[in-house]
């Protein structure tokens, strides 16, 4: 068992003979306590170090020696900042959320259970798998304030979609405040420049956000990612790292990546309205990211394994609780029916047989994939017929490469016979977006063919100028889709028509100024076609969203039969919403991509459309949610933040002008700071949009919401002002100025009319660490002092705010009285604390007991399947476990105290 360290956050240590306030602890995996600091004392003002204690020594200033400092400001301005400084410092170290539930949100109760599950478990590992809609991002923000407010969360790994990449990012910075470095190409080249060559750019960075496609396309960063240590990993769209072995490639190295990003991290938090695709052994790789004692066998196992693991919502589960949070959306089915110039193409695909495909289901298979690329455009269709020309058996001289030719070519010259005018599908969509006049419209296709044919065709048949429409596909790089969605999501600017494919139907939020969503061509699943819908319809979307689906009708008796099914597609996916908000359990495939082919082998097959879309089968993954409830707590405090920033800000001032006093706008609770050379120094890793000569910081939620929605008009995403909360860079450095404005050990003396049951009452912080490093106990207590009495331990909390302080408040009491005191007070608030850490390893040893019996199962279940190899790393990981559990139950054997002010009232004095 390791031996707990004493050291923790806030403290101030000395190492190598300059003072330091320690910002993060973290125990390597060889047992040493990593200390990250930042100086103190003049040599080292403001410069930050990480220290290693079996290779330094580091002194922890004895609270007994504190010199006791009589505060002469008004009120005792200056005394009960540094308090308020330390407070907002303090660690809580419960499931009780603090701070994520007053975000810049709407907020929703449910959107509170996952940071209170996650916040609940030994290591918060959790997979959150709520529905299309129901903001995840929300809910991974809250987690992160929760964790960072825990002294958790200070290097932050964010890995997602590309094309989410950048709304992501503004989420978290808009709502909560939290500042991540997007890693894109331009985010690189511009770490890059400010580092020496061959420096590792994340050893720089705290917290990042990056895209999957980065990091599979950049061997060398991937390499940089997996070599740091991070605090939280959070990996949006997991089901994209799932474990696939029989597909290798593209996804084998991201579930590579993803598995060591998982070694890497405390905490994991993974995201996917879609995380199982059917196979028990591809979700089980999910489950061993969070957890890899979790499951025994990954071909079989049940939903106690793995229900502590994941939290499981959709719309119907919730909507009681947002009532009009989701309006009632409305679906129109256009069947279109086929023109002469479609129906001679349709025709012709009935009839072709090729030669070049080996066995006949094959033949009608390729048949069926350019049925459906019609049923997209004829460009799409005639895109399709030049790759198939192109193949090898095409190309080859022999009786059977020339008879599929000629086919191709007819058909080719049918489909280029289907002329815009000749289209009735693309006519009908001409007549939907006249009827919508100059209202905001996705039309989503999957086919980059048929979205380049319209972005040509659209703008002249409608009036419209050519940037007022907008292709987005996969193909574009990060900015590129960046600016398309940050274009139509402003309500000023020219782009009123996105083109999109399929690509655009993961994690966008497109609701805030659209609600009007065409199908111009069906996907052939349902998945898909609800995370298409999923872009409009989802929580905050003001107005009914209307969705469109356009479907070309076939003349020909049989194909119309065929294609029954793509109808039965919209009917089931509007089944599925309306009652059991998700439709993965409908086919039982859990993957797009198998469902797309599973009806195209089964219209091929000439099966019926019941067979290929059945009624029902069972939910691979079943909704699942907390127990119980999240509960919110008041953080210990003396000022709202609005006032500690204009007061700290006041008082840096004083002791230092350069400093620039910030302006305040009373009615709005609005805060514009001018920073100073070293606030700037921090400040610069903020995201180049979150940047500004002055910043804008309201306390008022409300405003930045609404800051955050005229942002979304401008067409940027970023809002003019921030939250004006402890999260924000500003306070942080606020906080850390005036803990080091403390002279070395020193406490303020504070004089008090009134609220004060005893005559002396040392404010004492008291923290204990685990194994871990990390705080297992964290009180305030007062210690008071009655006339000829022993010292008794009263909270805080019960007694600060009926506290009146007055510099000038008569007291007799001297330093020659106080300085003895001291002693006694540490001892006391010792003795308190160990028997509160006692309780706290109580309640630990319960919670854990459990998981110690479930992880002796797992390794009784899965020893007799094993070889040799696999059982030495079964050995180890088992070690692992156990020496966690072990730290997780152990305790530092010297609490750190810390006197942190003193109160003194009038002789006799009394609550």
């Amino acid at each position: 068992m390791t031996e707990p360290r004493t050291h923790v956050v806030g403290a101030r240590v000395l190492i190598r003979d300059e003072e330091w306030l320690v910002r993060g602890v973290r125990i390597t995996a060889g047992g040493a306590a990593e200390l990250h600091v930042v100086g103190l004392s003049p040599l080292v003002r403001d410069r930050e170090a990480m220290f290693l204690d079996d290779l330094d020594a580091i002194e922890t200033l004895r609270p007994e020696d504190t010199e006791l400092v009589f505060d002469d400001t008004p009120h005792c301005r200056r005394g009960r900042l540094q308090l308020e400084a330390l407070l907002r410092r303090s660690p809580p170290t419960d499931a009780r959320l603090y701070l994520g539930h007053r975000g810049a949100m709407d907020l929703a109760e449910y959107q509170l259970e996952p940071a209170a599950l996650a916040l609940a478990q030994p290591r918060p590992r959790l997979l959150v798998a709520d529905g299309v809609g129901l903001g995840k991002t929300v809910e991974v923000g809250v987690l992160l304030a929760e964790l960072i407010r825990r002294g958790r969360g200070r290097r932050i790994l964010v890995v997602t979609l590309r094309s989410v990449l950048a709304q992501f990012q503004a989420e978290l910075w808009a709502r909560f405040a939290i500042p991540l470095v997007r890693l894109d190409a331009g985010g690189l080249q511009r770490i890059h420049r400010s580092l020496p060559a061959g420096m590792n750019p994340l050893d720089r960075l705290d917290r990042v956000i990056v895209s999957i496609d980065t990091l599979k396309q950049d061997e060398k960063y991937r390499r940089d990612l997996e070599q740091c240590r991070w605090d939280v990993v959070v990996i949006d769209e997991c089901q994209h790292v799932a474990d696939r072995s029989a597909a290798r490639g593209e996804r084998s190295r991201r579930s590579r990546l993803a598995a060591r990003l998982a070694r890497t991290c405390d905490a994991l938090v993974l995201t996917s309205a879609t995380p199982h695709d059917g196979r028990p052994e591809s979700f089980a790789s999910l489950v061993d990211l969070l957890d890899p004692t979790a499951i025994a066998d990954s071909y079989h196992y049940t939903r106690d394994d793995i229900a502590r693991l994941y939290v499981r919502r959709f719309k119907k589960d919730v909507a009681h609780e947002v009532r009009g949070a989701f309006p009632e959306r409305s679906l129109a089915l256009h069947s279109i029916a086929a023109g002469p110039a479609e129906d001679a193409v349709f025709a012709a695909l009935a009839a072709a047989e090729f030669r070049t495909v080996d066995g006949d289901d094959r033949g009608v298979l390729l048949r069926t994939l350019l049925l459906k690329a019609f049923l997209s455009s004829p460009a799409a269709l005639r895109a399709s017929l030049a790759e198939r020309r192109g193949h090898p058996r095409v190309l080859a001289d022999d009786p059977a490469a020339a008879h599929d030719r000629h086919i191709l070519d007819d058909l080719d010259r049918l489909a280029a016979a289907v002329t815009p005018a000749r289209f009735g599908k693309l006519q009908r969509l001409l007549e939907l977006l006249r009827d919508l006049g100059d209202r905001r419209v996705v039309v989503f296709s999957e086919r980059i063919d048929t979205l380049e044919q319209l972005a040509i065709f659209l703008p002249a048949a409608l009036g419209l100028e050519p940037a007022a429409v907008g292709v987005f596909h996969g193909a574009l790089d990060e900015s590129s889709q960046e600016a398309l969605v940050h274009a139509f999501a402003g309500e000023r600017g020219p782009l009123q028509l996105l083109l999109a494919s399929d690509a655009a139907s993961e994690g966008l939020n497109l609701h805030y100024v659209c609600h009007h969503l065409i199908h111009f061509d069906l996907p052939w699943s349902l998945i898909t076609l609800e995370q298409r819908n999923g872009r409009i319809d989802r929580f905050g979307q003001r107005h009914p969203p209307r969705l469109d689906y356009l479907l070309t009708v076939p003349g020909d008796a049989r194909l119309r039969g065929d294609l029954r099914v793509l109808g039965r597609l919209v009917d089931k996916e509007r089944a599925a919403h309306d009652n059991l908000g998700d439709v993965r359990w409908l086919m039982g495939l859990f993957d797009p991509t198998a469902e797309a082919r599973r009806i195209a082998e089964g219209i091929a097959a000439g099966e019926s459309c019941e067979k290929i879309v059945p009624d029902a089968v069972k939910d691979a993954l079943p909704a699942a949610r907390p127990a119980a409830r999240a509960v919110r707590a008041e953080p210990l405090s003396l000022f709202t933040d609005d006032a500690f920033a204009r007061k700290a800000f006041a008082e840096l001032h004083r002791a230092d002008p350069e400093v620039p006093l910030p302006d305040y706008d009373g009615s709005q609770a609005l805060l514009r700071v001018v920073p100073s050379a070293d606030l700037a120094r921090r400040l610069e890793l903020l995201p180049p949009e979150a940047q500004a000569a002055a910043l804008r910081l309201s306390a008022e939620p409300r405003a930045v919401q609404r800051a955050l929605a005229e942002a979304r008009e401008r067409g940027d995403g970023w809002p003019d002002r921030s939250l004006a909360w402890e999260l924000h860079p500003v306070f942080d450095w606020l906080v850390e100025r005036l803990l080091a404005g403390l002279p070395r050990q020193c406490a303020p003396v504070l004089r008090v009319t009134r609220g004060l049951p005893a005559q002396v009452a040392f404010v004492t912080q008291s923290i204990a660490v685990d194994g871990h490093g990390r705080p297992l106990v964290v009180d305030w207590s007062a210690v008071l002092f009655a006339a000829g009495g022993p010292p008794t331990i009263a909270p805080l909390q019960d007694m600060i705010h009926g506290t009146c302080f007055n510099e000038h408040a008569p007291s007799d009491m001297s330093m020659k009285t106080l300085l003895p005191l001291r002693e006694p007070a540490v001892a006391a608030a010792r003795r308190h604390v160990r028997q509160l850490c006692q309780a706290r390893l109580r309640e630990r040893a319960a919670a854990l007991a459990p998981e110690q019996r479930r992880l002796e199962d797992w390794a009784a279940r899965v020893r007799s399947t094993r070889s040799a190899r696999q059982l030495l790393e079964l050995d180890a990981e088992l070690a692992a476990r156990r020496r966690w559990l072990a730290d997780s139950l152990a305790v530092s054997p010297v609490p750190h105290v810390r006197i942190a002010a003193v109160l003194i009232g009038p002789e006799g004095a009394s609550a």
